[in-house]
């Protein structure tokens, strides 16, 4: 399902906070020539993730649309060899999610909506960096039921389930407790388990609750309902390119808004299960959903 909102923000630089606007983009503007402009060749770290080769194939497979040098560089590992990668000037860009880096950057942030926390970011960020338009494509955090236990108990939103936490030992992801969704839940929903399982779902039969992240296969399935975040209890982790500053011209920063407008969390989750399952790679992926935007 094609994501119709875009952020017009222009690139923010370290230490200073932009307005954001809501519109609409236009694939088509990015397949224009580069023109005059002349870059060195753009290098999009990809770390041992699917979900950062997936991104990393996407934001190189746009940038080259518009007429731009770009590859994609695998430096392994995970955040940490990506950032090195950047801070040593070895690759151009990072695709990233706003919520894991302003924890990086600023672990004591409280900001926990898209924007709070996109802006937040953007004034943690160290002298040399720039982040540009957020996506609406997300990994966020989600609480979920099974759909049969979620309509025993009527249960829709993370508010209406809270007073039943205490009985619960939900079955958690890696990436939910990394991104101290546990945490997140007491705090702002005076949602506190009795402990948490960090076992695969195939080794707990007849787990009723789950933490997990909205790009999992579990997440996009019908045997689970997501709980509603209305007030925004765990944090925004919206896709997000890193890069440093200076390093990229018009035409790059235009090819980044336009992902930012187009990628939902649908398309890039469909993108991700394809490569996991070795159903294609992920530059195949990229390339097929960028077609489909042409």
């Amino acid at each position: 399902m094609k994501s119709t909102r875009t952020k017009y923000s222009t690139v923010v630089a370290a230490l200073m906070v932009l307005p954001i606007l809501s519109g609409c983009a236009n694939g088509d503007s990015v397949v224009e020539s580069a023109g005059a402009e002349s870059r060195d060749q753009i290098v999009v770290a990809a770390d041992a993730s699917v979900e950062s080769s997936v991104l990393a194939e996407v934001y190189s497979t746009v940038l080259s649309s518009s007429g731009l040098s770009a590859r994609v560089e695998s430096v392994g590992g995970g955040r940490t060899q990506s950032l090195e990668a950047l801070d040593a000037a070895r690759v151009t860009l990072v695709p990233e999610f706003t919520g894991a880096l302003l924890d990086h950057y600023d672990p004591s942030s409280p900001a926990r909506k898209a924007d709070d926390v996109f802006e937040a970011l953007s004034r943690s960020l160290p002298e040399g960096l720039s982040v540009s338009d957020y996506a609406m494509a997300e990994d966020r955090a989600v609480l979920a039921l099974d759909t049969a236990y979620a309509q025993s108990l009527g249960a829709k939103t993370i508010e209406a389930f809270a007073p039943s936490c205490a009985a619960a030992t939900p079955l958690v992801s890696a990436r939910f407790v990394e991104d101290g969704a546990v945490e997140q839940l007491a705090e702002g929903a005076e949602c506190v388990f009795a402990g948490v399982d960090q076992a695969t779902p195939a080794d707990v039969p007849g787990a009723q609750v789950f933490g997990t992240t909205t790009l999992s296969a579990l997440a996009q399935s019908d045997a689970v309902t997501v709980l509603a975040d209305s007030n925004h209890v765990l944090a925004a982790q919206n896709v997000v390119p890193l890069f440093r500053a200076g390093a990229l011209g018009d035409s790059a920063v235009k090819a980044l808004s336009v992902v930012a407008g187009e990628l939902s969390t649908t398309d890039l989750a469909a993108m991700i299960e394809q490569v996991r399952t070795g159903k294609a790679s992920a530059s195949e992926v990229a390339r097929t959903w960028w077609d489909t935007r042409q």
